[in-house]
């Protein structure tokens, strides 16, 4: 009678959902943030340039990685 229990356990865990797709593995170094404007608060017009320099290559370092992620799981 154990064994009967035990096989029909056994059946019945085989009778689940289809495995999920699992996504390859990513890069650590693409899953780093990327740094914008770290300083103080800009006050004059240069430091202002500055800070918007720092954010556009932050966003657009961002970007990159979003797009190398995309294609590394296949949906881009």
């Amino acid at each position: 009678m154990t064994r009967y229990l035990i096989i029909c356990a056994l059946a019945l865990a085989g009778c689940g959902p289809d495995p999920v797709p699992v996504a390859p593995p990513i890069p650590a170094d693409m899953l780093t943030p990327c740094p914008g404007w770290q300083g103080r608060t800009p006050e004059t017009q240069g430091e202002l340039l500055r800070a918007a320099l720092a954010e556009k290559t932050g966003r657009q370092c961002a970007n990159q990685k979003i797009e190398g992620i995309k294609e590394i799981v296949g949906q881009g």
